[in-house]
């Protein structure tokens, strides 16, 4: 299986760093590709991030009510 790197995105021209509000998903259940993965606020709004790809989430590496930097990676899917 492919090891499948969740970056947290970039919304907006000026944003650094989103908190994670909460996972919708826990590691070791299944996921598709469409599957909101997680709730992001930004500094204007809350946004949904959905799974890129397929597969076995496998690991959360920022709990939820935690700030991350734009660019690093926040999860990591098994894809099918």
């Amino acid at each position: 299986m492919a090891r499948t790197p969740v970056y947290m995105p970039k919304f907006g021209m000026t944003m650094t760093e989103a908190l994670i509000v909460e996972w919708h998903f826990k590691p070791g259940d299944q996921i598709s590709a469409g599957d909101v993965l997680v709730t992001i606020e930004t500094e204007k709004v809350n946004e949904d991030l959905e799974a890129s790809v397929s597969g076995t989430l496998v690991e959360l590496l920022y709990p939820a009510d935690e700030e991350v930097p734009v660019g690093e990676i926040i999860a990591y899917i098994d894809a099918a």
